[in-house]
């Protein structure tokens, strides 16, 4: 058997690759670009000398193990890529596939979920045990079929990839039983490899809009919902494993955007995943030149600390399980300007967690990077002494810059104010360097809008003139005229129009004076509409040029005529036109039929009318014919 080198844990992702029908595998880190989009991978290994999947990082010898996923042998890898067949597990189900597997967080037992069996099982090999002895469980829910698992490293809970019902499910790894209580995922086809990170977020690698496995995905946990973090190379018989069984370090500075003369906080996350609390243990940290440290809010590890301008050191902490936070406030210079950025060291760890690690920036997928701080100049320039608001309206002052204190001459201390009447009011804004005050006027601006008349009663079909009058000093004023479900006046942008209504309702004036005040008054008016016309019950019909002929009268601004039709007492149709006018004589029926004066007698009528508001009447009646 070939010596092997053990891997230093210190949060790194391992893939492997097995191409299609190879009887090898490659082994490789996951990293990221510069630019934190694209995942690459360093190889570590083009051959591990035989077949790894279903693999996990053990965190008691820090070796990587896996099996060959169709003979069930189990191997071994170390940091140099050097892979040991370790021989078949006893107890191992036969004909079954391994492609999904995790070491269990305290070490003991390599857990793989078997699949093309008609039951899944799980299976726990003992890896203190000398013949690797198996302890089977058959999953008690049978629909699923997971393609990889990952333990939380501070809960212990077991996750996998569903690939059948394309969703995350957990795993209880005494009894088999599954939870499937997770939304189905169908952007993603199948996750190969799941690890977490050492503060207990969750990871894959796999396809995610394509069935292309390319993608790398956060899980969250608690929901299963997976969003996409990155595009790396396409992998094909892939599996991969974490080691979060390490202490590592990220920091936060709170805000991210700060000016001089005032406060920040940085925030020192340190996880402990490793299993035991650690001892001996140093932070140290030198900020940027213009930052100043002033005190510790919070720590929960104790140990010596030391602070000397933008230095801050502290000694022999004891780092217990889990992840907690170390707070500091910062303040930032009166002459800073710009991009502050750097990173913590933690020290004091040991050989095989690295000794060392480098704080990391959380809110960017770059591995390893420094927290940055923006300090902006300080400008309130845009508060202004003096605003001229729309009578009756006030004015917002929104002075809010983190780090600030505000003191207003009525005591109020917030950061923005509504200033809801005309006055004098004063700011003070004060930070760690200076005071600053304003004082500020609030004025009603010279402004008025009125609509002479309130309210109209027209007939439909009556001309309307709308007048406003108003005040204002502004040069720019502009005017609106609007009326719902009825037509628009003439000069709608006019101070005074004019307008036909069809329907009862409002007519609105607004103004606007450039100050960004609007007024508005309106006008009702109530249209009468009385659908009144006339027709004539006895015609002559004999040329005399008196009541020969029979045609409908009313008023031609609001009624239109659609069809005028005659009958004799059979139903014959003896007249008949199309979109006549009223009032004239020339519209109507000259009491012939085919050139000749019908026979005297009573005739029926029918017509249809249409009002200027759309409304169409059907009209009929009859008219005695005398001649």
């Amino acid at each position: 058997m070939k010596a092997q080198k053990p891997f230093v844990c210190q949060g790194q992702y391992y893939l492997s690759l097995t191409k299609d029908r190879s009887p090898v595998s490659g082994l490789y880190e996951v990293k990221f670009s510069q630019n934190g989009q694209r995942v690459v991978l360093d190889t570590i290994a083009e051959s591990v000398g035989l077949i790894l999947n279903g693999m996990g990082y053990r965190s008691t010898d820090n070796f990587i193990y896996g099996m060959d996923p169709f003979t069930g042998r189990l191997r071994r890898v170390g940091s140099d890529g050097n892979g040991v067949d370790l021989g078949l597990p006893q107890g191992l189900p036969p004909n079954a596939l391994y492609y999904a597997g995790d070491v269990s967080p305290e070490g003991r037992f390599l857990v793989v979920i078997t699949s093309g069996t008609i039951t899944p099982q799980l299976v726990k090999i003992d890896l203190e045990s000398p013949v690797y002895q198996c302890q089977v469980l058959p999953l008690i829910d049978r629909s699923v079929s997971v393609v990889d698992i990952a333990f939380d490293p501070f809960t212990g809970v077991l996750y996998g990839n569903d690939i059948r019902n394309q969703r995350l499910v957990t795993i209880n790894s005494e009894s088999g039983s599954v939870n499937s209580n997770f939304p189905i995922q169908r952007q993603v086809d199948q996750l190969g490899a799941l690890f977490f990170d050492s503060f207990g977020n969750l990871f894959g690698y796999g396809s995610f809009n394509s069935l292309v496995a390319d993608k790398l995905v956060a899980i969250n946990k608690n929901t299963g919902i997976i969003s996409l973090l990155a595009q790396g190379p396409p992998s094909v018989g892939q599996d991969g494993c974490s080691c979060p069984y390490t202490v590592e370090l990220q920091k936060i500075v709170t805000p991210a955007v700060a000016y001089p003369c005032t406060e920040v906080v940085y925030s020192f996350v340190v996880s402990n995943g490793s299993g035991i609390t650690r001892g001996g243990i140093n932070l140290s940290d030198d900020m940027p030149s213009g930052l100043i440290i002033k005190s510790v809010i919070s720590n929960p590890f104790g140990g010596q600390v030391t602070i000397s301008g933008n230095r801050i050191r502290i000694d022999n902490m004891s780092v217990r399980v889990g992840i907690d936070t170390i707070r500091v406030l910062v303040e930032v210079g009166s002459d800073a300007l710009g991009t502050y950025k750097n990173q913590a060291i933690l020290s004091g760890l040991p050989l095989t967690l690295g000794r060392t690690t480098l704080s990391d920036n959380p809110f960017t997928t770059v591995e390893n990077d420094s927290t940055t701080l923006l300090v902006k100049a300080l400008d309130l320039s845009f508060i202004k002494e003096k605003y001229v608001v729309c009578p009756g309206t006030g004015i917002m002052i929104d002075a809010t810059f983190y780090g600030l204190k505000y003191l207003w001459s009525d005591g109020d201390r917030s950061s923005k104010k509504w200033l809801s009447s005309p006055g004098e009011y004063t700011l003070l804004v004060n930070s760690l360097c200076e005071n600053i005050f304003f004082n500020i006027s609030v004025e009603d601006d010279n402004i008025s809008l009125k609509i002479q008349d309130d309210d109209f009663s027209i007939d439909l079909g009556d001309e309307v003139i709308l007048t406003g009058e108003f005040t204002s000093n502004q040069e720019n004023t502009k005017f609106l005229w609007e009326g719902k479900n009825n037509p628009k006046p003439e000069c709608p942008t006019c101070i005074t129009t004019s307008v036909i209504p069809h329907n009862d309702g409002f007519y609105i004036l607004s103004m606007n004076a450039g100050i960004d005040c609007m007024l508005k008054d309106s006008v009702f008016i109530r249209v009468n509409k009385n659908r009144l016309f006339h027709y004539p019950n006895i015609m002559s019909a004999n040329n005399d040029s008196r009541n020969d002929r029979f045609f409908l009268s009313g008023n031609t601004r609001t009624i239109q005529g659609l069809f005028l039709r005659v009958y004799d007492r059979w139903g014959n149709k003896v007249y008949s036109t199309e979109e006549f006018e009223l009032n004239d004589a020339n519209s109507g029926w000259d009491g012939t039929f085919n050139g000749t004066f019908v026979n005297n007698g009573v005739y029926v009528w029918q017509a249809g009318l249409r009002y200027l508001d759309g409304y169409i009447q059907n009209v009929a009646g009859d008219v005695t014919v005398i001649r």
